[in-house]
């Protein structure tokens, strides 16, 4: 039978302890280390007109504009750009100094509210492709960038991210099934 001499069990304890504070670092790198990023697209459409409502003999009473230009199919979009990741996104998460791009997909008429104002934003001409670049810009954790713009035609959000170590969901799925039921309902209206 072997016997432990002070030595044996010391390099023991060392191995032990050398152990646990492995395991101590990686959960703590896991929960406070550097983790990605996330951020979340959401978008919300309303019809400003809903489809069946305009009649041939009512075609004139109802119009909406944008600085007296006619808005085909006016939708009014609310995007929101959600920072839903462990840790705040700051300017040097944009790769190359690019924005976020959130693109429409139908015509950009006007922005009518920015949440935030110190953050950069740069909206599309009256009548070109309705996309809204934000940012470079610190996002802080749990904070949320929103933009309301006046569209023509039915939007299909897309967001186009240049964020480096950032993760993209795309939560409007949800608004898509939305826009959907709005435009299918109000036309029973």
């Amino acid at each position: 039978m072997a016997t432990w001499d002070r030595s044996d069990v010391l390099a023991l304890i060392a191995i032990a302890v050398a152990v646990v504070a492995i395991a101590a670092g990686a959960l703590a790198a896991q929960r406070w280390g550097t983790r990605r990023g996330r951020i979340t697209l959401m978008a919300t459409a309303s019809s400003l007109i809903p489809e069946g409502y305009i009649r041939e003999s009512t075609k004139n009473l109802l119009k909406v504009t944008w600085r007296d230009i006619d808005v085909e199919d006016p939708h009014m979009v609310l995007i929101g750009i959600f920072n839903t990741g462990p840790r705040d996104i700051s300017s040097a998460h944009f790769d190359g100094g690019k924005p976020l791009l959130v693109r429409l997909n139908c015509k950009m008429f006007g922005v009518t509210a920015l949440s935030d104002h110190s953050v950069p934003m740069v909206s599309g001409a009256i009548g070109d492709e309705a996309v809204i670049q934000l940012g470079p810009h610190l996002l802080r954790k749990g904070e949320v960038w929103a933009v309301n713009v006046i569209v023509g035609g039915r939007p299909r959000p897309e967001l186009v991210s240049p964020l480096i170590d950032t993760d993209v969901e795309d939560g409007t799925r949800p608004a898509k099934g939305l826009i959907d039921s709005t435009s299918t309902h109000s036309s029973r209206g």
